[in-house]
């Protein structure tokens, strides 16, 4: 049976009660920052951030939590978890601290320039000769400047894994370093990196080096731009765009062959076939948008206003929905397309010109992209199923509002609330009564869009 606490927690779920949230942080609130202050060795005003920290993610979490029978022990062990974070985000600004003002320090040595004529003309070769993986971490960290969260994102990592691997890189670093007759310390490089190695680009020229590089690139920017029409086209129409995502392969193979170079047979079979895996996207998505357009999607449409159109009774399964199959026209059109613009591409390029090389590159590059569509829809289709399926199991026994009036045996007009937003259906009287304007009623079943309802 719930406690008080919880009872509280559904509260501010289901109903939105924000007195009911800050009566259970009066509660609680003692309790958290209590053990907090215990933690981060009396530190008051730390203390106060990671109770404050606990109690924000006690209300992003709220609606799974509201199900548990007690909350102090949830409360105690997030307050344990964010106080060793905080501690150990103390302890590395100290560090960073300290190494700021050992860097001040180290600045005010004249010779620490004379230094750094000694690895300036070796540096770049240096970095080169680094394992990719460090060279990334050393030039993301002391070449950049990014903080080590920052390189674990995008290499991948924890942060401490980061920090481990930028430090190992600048060791290695050092040993290379060593190996061409200068001699240094891996905290002397770690200081004297983000101060020499890392130049601002003079006033003006990122402008210059982009309108270069645009109009060196223009023939493709063309390409760019007839794709980016076909893209606004198809998200328009609401319809499955099933090859769209390799039509860019064909326009850039199109533009990559030489004006003047004899296309050759081989280059007509791909542009047909690229050519063809188009013209269905582009079908599919005029008349998808005209009638419908279910094609794979099966049965199941989920729609903007939060309704589920499928079928479901008594809180059963809204989305009726057969799945993705990978046989589909979807992923055959992915697959044709594909291969005509790979196809191209390499037929276009000297080394793969020969169709024994070009056409297994191309089947090879088109079946990577329709698996890939493949698992892109059903991973949609999956999403979207049970989360239809979840939203009618909660609106059976739901109250609701008459906005219509339902007359005997007729349709009217009910408006509910579901996850804080109010909807409108249409509905029948699940006795075939009158149901006045402004009656309150409950929900009984649901089937496609029709809800069906009865007085309390």
């Amino acid at each position: 049976m719930m406690n008080d606490d919880a009872i509280l927690l559904r509260r501010y779920v289901v109903e939105g009660s924000e007195c009911a949230f800050a009566e259970l942080v009066n509660r609680k609130a003692g309790l958290v920052y209590s053990a907090a202050l215990r933690q981060v060795d009396g530190d008051t005003l730390l203390a106060q951030d990671v109770a404050q920290t606990v109690f924000i993610d006690l209300a992003r979490k709220a609606r799974p939590l509201a199900e548990r029978p007690e909350l102090t022990s949830w409360l105690h062990t997030s307050t344990r978890f964010a106080a060793l974070k905080a501690v150990r985000e103390r302890c590395r600004r100290q560090i960073r601290e300290w190494e700021a003002q050992a860097m001040q320090d180290i600045e005010r040595d004249s010779g620490r320039d004379a230094e750094w004529e000694q690895v300036r003309p070796l540096i770049d070769e240096a970095v080169g000769e680094l394992p990719e993986t460090d060279r990334s971490a050393l030039l993301l960290r002391y070449f950049e400047g990014q903080s080590f969260a920052a390189i674990g994102t995008k290499l991948g990592l924890a942060e401490n894994s980061a920090r481990m691997r930028a430090e190992r890189a600048l060791d290695k670093l050092r040993v290379v370093l060593a190996g061409k007759g200068v001699a240094s310390t891996a905290i002397a490089l770690g200081l004297a990196l983000p101060a020499h190695a890392a130049a601002a680009a003079p006033a003006g020229l990122a402008t210059k080096l982009a309108l270069g590089a645009l109009a060196q690139g223009a023939l493709l920017g063309c390409g760019a731009g007839a794709l980016a029409k076909v893209s606004k086209l198809s998200v328009l129409s609401k319809a499955p765009t099933p090859a769209f995502a390799v039509a860019s392969a064909g326009v850039l193979g199109m533009a990559a062959l030489p004006a003047a170079e004899p296309a050759g047979s081989a280059f007509y079979v791909y542009l047909g076939c690229f050519g063809l895996g188009l013209l269905f996207t582009l079908l599919s998505a005029v008349l998808g948008h005209a009638f419908g357009g279910h094609g794979d999607l099966g049965h199941g449409d989920a729609h903007w206003d939060g309704h589920a159109h499928g079928h479901a009774e008594g809180g059963g399964g809204a989305g009726d929905m057969p799945g993705f199959a990978p046989l589909s026209p979807t992923t055959i059109a992915s697959f044709i397309t594909g291969f005509g613009g790979f196809g191209m591409i390499f037929h276009s390029m000297e080394a793969t010109r020969s169709v024994w090389i070009s056409a297994p590159l191309a089947a090879l590059g088109a079946l990577a992209v329709a698996a890939g569509v493949f698992w892109l829809f059903s991973l949609i289709f999956r999403r979207t199923q049970g989360s239809s399926e979840g939203r009618v199991a909660d609106l059976v026994g739901q109250a609701a509002t008459v906005i219509t009036p339902i007359a005997t045996d007729g349709v009217g007009e009910i408006a509910y609330v579901q996850g804080g937003s109010r909807y409108s259906a249409p509905a029948r009287s699940e006795a075939g009564a009158v149901l006045a304007n402004g009656a309150t009623v409950r929900i009984t079943r649901v089937i496609g869009t029709q809800f069906y309802v009865t007085a309390p």
